[in-house]
């Protein structure tokens, strides 16, 4: 199987760059983040008729929560 390649807009290339420190592989935060949401898409899995966007807030909201506990 192929390695896939994909484009992204140099204002998300530069928003993973400032998460990254020397020495950190880009590739590898890139896979952790696509595992991290699946694993997360798995979690919400009933909220199918939701757009990308209102999942994407349910998240940030479900973690603020989690870390005011």
């Amino acid at each position: 199987m192929e390695n896939p390649t994909f484009t992204m807009s140099q204002e998300l290339l530069d928003e993973i760059n400032s998460h990254l420190s020397y020495g950190d592989n880009r590739s590898a935060w890139v896979r952790d983040a696509i595992q991290m949401k699946l694993d997360v898409l798995d979690e919400i899995d009933d909220q199918k008729d939701t757009t990308d966007e209102e999942r994407r807030e349910f998240v940030r909201e479900a973690v603020k929560d989690a870390l005011q506990d």
